[in-house]
């Protein structure tokens, strides 16, 4: 529907943010500014230079893995169960740096400095079926999920020896966070927004708590 799109936007291949001039609609996609924002200023960890593992090859990885690699980090593997789906996203960003696919088993005794979490197995109470890896010093595992209680792949990953393990609350308020500068002209400060999300209250009961932020061309909720 867009007459205009921008060049993340269309890396992408979805739009989350939308506004309207004489030039038709135009369209843009923050998920990936708001997980590269949480990670490096919310959580002090820098991309650039890391190596980087993203586990799955949906929509919530190809919506942000542009921007990830715009980081300039020193190599990224994307890891899915299919191991087609891996290789073809992959290749579509290798224009953007270095980045490769494979599957879930071909990550045995590798070592990464940031593991991404980017499927949908947090929402079911699941890991991805994962072997033993090796997390490098002082890295960090990073769910796009978030919960009220520590994910079960953020428990999982502590269990490996992964430094710092984290939920995506900060980029679903980051990326939001982009979109308001888009519509406004001025990024608001979110950290009294993440604050305030962290010191809620528990959800309801019978709700188990776990959300997704809902990256563009995602279809979980």
């Amino acid at each position: 529907m867009c007459d205009v799109r921008s060049e993340r936007a269309t890396r992408a291949g979805a739009v989350n943010t939308l506004w309207f001039d004489d030039d038709g609609i135009h369209g843009d996609n923050t998920d990936g500014v708001g997980i590269c924002t949480d990670i490096t200023v919310n959580l002090g960890q820098a991309i650039s230079g890391r190596r980087l593992l993203l586990l799955g090859a949906g929509g919530a990885v190809r919506g942000v893995l542009g921007q990830l690699l715009d980081q300039r980090p020193s190599s990224v593997v994307v890891a899915n169960r299919t191991v087609d789906r891996a290789v073809e996203l992959a290749d579509h960003f290798r224009a953007c740096g270095d980045v490769s696919g494979c599957g879930f088993h071909d990550l045995e005794g590798q070592s990464f400095d940031i593991i991404i979490n980017g499927t949908a197995a947090s929402l079911h109470g699941q890991v991805p079926d994962l072997p033993v890896m090796d997390p490098g010093p002082g890295s960090l595992a990073y769910d796009m999920m978030y919960s009220n209680e520590p994910t079960v792949f953020m428990k999982w990953s502590r269990a490996q020896g992964v430094s710092r393990a984290s939920d995506g609350l900060g980029m679903l308020v980051e990326q939001a966070a982009e979109s308001f500068r888009i519509w406004h002209g001025k990024h608001p400060d979110t950290r009294p927004v993440i604050h305030a999300l962290r010191s809620s209250p528990s959800s309801s009961p019978g709700d188990s708590g776990v959300r997704t932020p809902l990256p563009s061309g995602e279809g979980q909720g």
